[in-house]
């Protein structure tokens, strides 16, 4: 469903069948394969905690993690990740709006919106139709995870290629207790697993809150960025010619961008429900290993993560001067086999997209924030207004409000301190008002100018 987790929140619906209480050593009756999925990727109602291990495989190497998770409804987590001799090496924790990642070594925060509070542009149901339409679903067990009884679901790919999965749920809570990926033609690649679970009455809301020392700088923005091809090259300023479907099933799910260097790099995310495939447009040629890449994500978000990262197979070609490089949970044949058939479309072709729905009123009043890079054009304080134009792109105003946050060099600064010809590292906004969140400056003086 995400290359980030699903961030869903539907209310949670009740399985369709349990266990049947029946004399002796009647067998236990299996319930309807979506009623438990649809249960598994609803948040769930009750405190618990847990100890979970997780593995991956790429090549020869193995990587192993564990982790101490703390979940309470609703959407407040915490996930303490912990060395070889039990110390905490990084810390994951929302309070149910706001994530906030830290980092035992170098001492640093980051901080976001926390999952399942971002509005996606992909709709839920969107991605359980697609899921569905790609992978046939089957329910085994009852089987034993931490010492709780678990239904097994598996979710088999219809298209050669392409990953298969199994969920272990929680007959009582719903809750996934381990997850164990499949690469096309090999063995697991992936294996998520609480090895404790325990329900709680309740969590302390200290746990959900993470001091920081204010002698340690906060910084960075995890807010993730959802923006439609559309916004992609209105942000940018490039056309991006790719359909809206791809062979195999996959869908386009939402697109952004970055930059290495003074290199722009678009990033296009494709799902089928399930698999992840990412595309991505440079202007240079990307070197990256033949084997492949490992992708490390949160191995259990918030309940409802299907996604799980493993090891990315890559291909890529150039057409005309641009070059596409793809990477996903797929065979190397199906990455093949997508790029033969993804020529991109003529410009004198180019039919317009059709428009995307907009997405139900949200009753949590969420917004959906839009980043651009480049530099000031002018600025007007009396309206608290700036005029900033996109690399390659054209130029906007946007508002300056109280709820602003102005960085210059990692630190806050005014609206009077931004002159024009100034460079936005990030600019962060309001994607109908174009209301600034956040906007990141380049130094006043640099480096050059103090020769």
């Amino acid at each position: 469903m995400a290359t980030r987790p699903t961030r869903s929140s539907s209310p949670a619906l009740l399985l369709l069948a349990v266990l049947c209480a029946a004399p002796r050593a009647a067998a236990a009756t299996l319930p309807d394969a979506q009623a438990l999925l649809d249960a598994a990727l609803s948040a769930p109602d009750r405190p618990y905690q847990g100890h979970l291990t997780v593995t991956q495989w790429s090549g020869r190497q193995t990587h192993a993690e564990e982790v101490e998770v703390y979940y309470s409804p609703t959407n407040r987590y915490r996930w303490e990740f912990l060395a070889p001799d039990g110390s905490v090496t990084r810390s994951v924790v929302s309070d149910g709006a706001n994530e906030t990642t830290w980092l035992a070594h170098p001492g640093k925060a980051v901080t976001g919106e926390a999952v399942r509070s971002a509005t996606k542009l992909m709709m839920p149901g969107r991605e359980r139709e697609l899921l569905l339409k790609n992978y046939r679903l089957s329910v085994t067990g009852p089987d034993s995870v931490a010492g709780r009884k678990a239904w097994v679901l598996v979710l088999r790919p219809l298209v050669a290629g392409k990953p298969h999965q199994l969920l272990w749920i929680d007959t009582e809570t719903q809750v996934i207790l381990s997850i164990k990926r499949f690469l096309p033609g090999k063995q697991f690649a992936t294996i998520a697993r609480f090895t404790h679970f325990k329900l709680k009455p309740a969590i302390p809301d200290a746990t959900f809150k993470l001091s920081v020392d204010s002698a340690v700088p906060v910084t960075g923005d995890m807010t993730p960025d959802f923006l439609s091809i559309d916004e992609l090259e209105k942000t940018t300023g490039r056309e991006t010619d790719l359909p809206d479907m791809l062979p195999g099933g996959f869908a386009f799910e939402s697109a952004d961008y970055f930059e290495v260097g003074k290199d722009m790099v678009r990033h296009l995310r494709f799902t089928d429900g399930l698999a992840v495939l990412s595309i991505f447009l440079t202007d240079k040629p990307v070197r990256l290993p033949r084997s492949g890449v490992s992708r490390p994500a949160p191995p259990l978000s918030p309940p409802g993560a299907l996604r799980l990262a493993s090891t990315g197979k890559i291909y890529a070609f150039q057409h005309g001067r641009q070059y596409y490089t793809l990477m996903g949970d797929v065979s190397r044949d199906l990455l093949e086999h997508i790029a033969a058939r993804m020529t991109p479309q003529k410009k004198t072709s180019r039919q317009p997209r059709p428009a995307v729905a907009a997405a139900p009123a949200d009753p949590a009043g969420r917004i959906r924030w839009t980043k651009m890079a480049g530099s000031v054009e002018s600025v007007e304080l009396a309206a608290n207004r700036l005029w900033a134009k996109a690399k390659m792109g054209k130029s906007r105003d946007f508002t300056v409000t109280e709820a602003s946050e102005i960085i210059r060099d990692k630190k806050p600064a005014k609206l009077a301190d931004i002159k024009p010809g100034d460079k936005v590292r990030l600019l962060r906004y309001n994607s109908a008002t174009r209301e600034i969140k956040k906007i990141e400056l380049a130094p006043a003086v640099s480096r050059w100018a103090k020769r």
